[in-house]
């Protein structure tokens, strides 16, 4: 899809006259060339480069697609059954970490298409990787229609039919690293998918194409302020350009040329200047800018530029809040939750390998007051609103109860004996908000992450490959003593401070008052409570992953941080060799069992 430009020359005197006649954007040619194995998209291959460029020139293009792209995102993947199967649901977020999640979700905006390398180890998916959709080229189909590959090029637009093409089949076939093409139906177009907001391509590169102008117009416009006549004959070329180059040695400054030289025979013969302008050329601009705005917001669908960040002051959705309303539900339905699909679609079709049944979800930037009052089983909302639920229960809203002043002081003389950081040995792969503390608590005792009882260094949440750590986060300027404190002890941390629930559950069995928690509890519970009625804080969840390099794990941590097992639980897949296939329990660390 590439603008067209075709020049005409008149019949008038000296060929001096040019006309520019531009003709409009066309669907992009998918194109199948007998000499080659896959299948060209676009003029000269070069579709995708095409869609990338105008994203990254047309700032209204732009701010809509990353507008667009965060929702489609929202707070992340997560899953309703996450409680009920706790196994499958770490799996799932060590296969698919939230850095893949969001560049998919951009190539599937941005290019229509997206894709996830998946590469296996005997028979089960091992890792599942974002892989750019803009370097992939569909294999011509087979006898049956079907696509069977996919071929790679770092950067098509230097291609040449001397490169040596990787060519990575489709996700099923079965080979060792397949790749998972995400995209929507188009009629007529097999090979390849163009973006939803395709017919309003023309708008985003004609407001890059102005941009570029007017930067031209500031920067190289013709802006001369002197001119220097000679009317005594006109010399060679050569002697033209000698005498040039000595006027602008000595009049002319570090701004550039302003001044100009001209010749001729004769006074009546001087070069004559005219200006060629257009008027009203700020309003035209102005219209111009506008008129591709508003064109780019209705090929992309946007109900309200407000849902995207965009402010647009001649909108009534501004101050109407029915309508923003409205105009969101309608945008998330049509819109956002289409890609969404998609994109889930195609991790339960991945996670099916391995035997992964979860019901996947993306948790909404919806607010809760956009959500209808129809909804009623807990599932439906937390769906809807992207909160973890454990019950209908928790939307009513009750008063915590407040962290007692003796409770308060115990704990901060207590808590340099909590909490870590980590060091660069472990990957981050999942932050959460901890919405349920039931959940959390549930997930500790049934010992997601491993079997040790050494609890002294390592939480009975952890596995050798894995580390489940909690942050205090929220308001960084609190007033309690007790937020102050743990707000200052996540300074100079790269993630903030760690904590282990069993740390949190330590500092909540402090409490010098027994009996006073809320109804008559025997603690006050930190874990759900934190600071207090109308904490602004929370915590969040941490899922760290041991790091690979050379597809070998790191080897353990030289730090005093978290200590990387060697090889501490059963993970399915990985052949247990000697005592470093047992566990810290099966070794007899920690309890009172005998080596076996």
């Amino acid at each position: 899809m590439k603008l067209q430009t075709q020049t005409t020359i008149s019949s008038m005197n000296n060929n001096d006259f040019h006309i520019l006649e531009l003709s409009a954007y066309q669907t992009p040619e998918i194109i199948e060339d007998s000499r080659k194995d896959f299948v060209a998209f676009g003029d000269d291959n070069l579709f995708y480069k095409e869609l990338i460029d105008n994203y990254l020139n047309s700032p209204t293009s732009s701010s809509i697609i990353n507008g667009v792209v965060n929702q489609i995102y929202g707070k992340g993947f997560s899953a309703l059954d996450s409680a009920r199967k706790p196994d499958e649901f770490a799996k799932f977020k060590a296969l698919f970490k939230p850095k893949d999640l969001k560049r998919v979700c951009l190539d599937l905006k941005l290019l229509g298409e997206a894709s996830f390398q998946v590469t296996y180890s005997k028979k089960q998916v091992a890792s599942v990787t974002h892989f750019n959709r803009e370097t992939l080229r569909a294999e011509k189909c087979d006898d049956q229609g079907k696509i069977n590959a996919y071929y790679y090029h770092p950067k098509w637009e230097n291609y040449k039919p001397s490169d040596e093409l990787t060519r990575i089949p489709v996700f099923g076939s079965g080979a060792p690293n397949e790749i998972y093409i995400i995209r929507r139906h188009i009629p007529g177009m097999h090979y390849y998918s163009i973006p939803d907001y395709c017919a309003s391509l023309n708008y985003a590169r004609l407001e890059s194409q102005i941009s570029q102008y007017l930067m031209n117009e500031v920067s190289n416009s013709f802006s001369g302020t002197k001119l220097v006549s000679f009317t005594n004959g006109i010399p060679t070329q050569e002697k033209q350009m000698q005498i040039k180059r000595e006027i602008q040695n000595k009049l002319t400054g570090s701004n550039g040329e302003k001044v100009i030289v001209s010749f001729s025979d004769s006074a009546e013969n001087k070069t004559t200047i005219e200006d060629i302008s257009v008027s009203d050329a700020a309003d035209v601009y102005s219209y111009i800018s506008e008129e591709c705005s508003r064109k780019l917001l209705l090929g992309h669908r946007i109900t309200s530029p407000l849902l995207i960040g965009i402010r647009d002051t001649g909108n009534s959705l501004g101050n109407n809040s029915e309508e923003i309303q409205n105009a969101h539900n309608l945008f998330e339905n049509v819109v956002i939750r289409p890609f969404q699909n998609d994109i889930v679609d195609a991790i339960e079709d991945i996670l099916a390998v391995n035997n992964i049944s979860l019901n996947i979800y993306v948790q909404t930037l919806t607010p809760i007051e956009f959500t209808e009052s129809s909804i009623v089983s807990d599932e439906q909302r937390e769906e809807e609103t992207g909160q973890k639920l454990s019950n209908a229960k928790t939307f009513v809203v009750t008063e915590k109860p407040n962290l007692s002043v003796e409770h308060e002081k115990v704990v901060i003389r207590n808590l340099k004996k909590y909490g870590e950081d980590i060091s660069d040995e472990w990957e981050l792969i999942e932050e959460m908000e901890v919405t349920n503390s039931k959940e959390e608590q549930m997930l500790s005792q049934i010992n997601l992450f491993a079997d040790t009882a050494d609890a002294d260094k390592k939480s009975k949440e952890d596995k050798g490959l894995y580390k489940l750590r909690y942050v205090y986060a929220g308001n960084p300027k609190p007033q309690r003593k007790f937020c102050q404190k743990m707000m200052k002890r996540n300074k100079g941390t790269k993630y903030g401070l760690l904590y282990r629930f069993e740390d949190i559950e330590k500092l909540s069995a402090l409490d010098p008052n027994p009996g006073l928690g809320k109804g008559g509890t025997n603690n006050y519970d930190i874990f759900k409570y934190l600071g207090g009625n109308n904490c602004r804080h929370f915590w969040k969840r941490m899922i760290f992953f041991r790091k690979r390099e050379n597809g070998k794990f790191l080897p353990k941590s030289k730090t005093d941080d978290l200590e990387n097992d060697k090889r501490v639980a059963n993970v399915p897949g990985l052949k247990r060799k000697g005592v470093e296939g047992k566990t810290p329990a099966e070794r007899g660390i920690g309890n009172k069992k005998s080596n076996k």
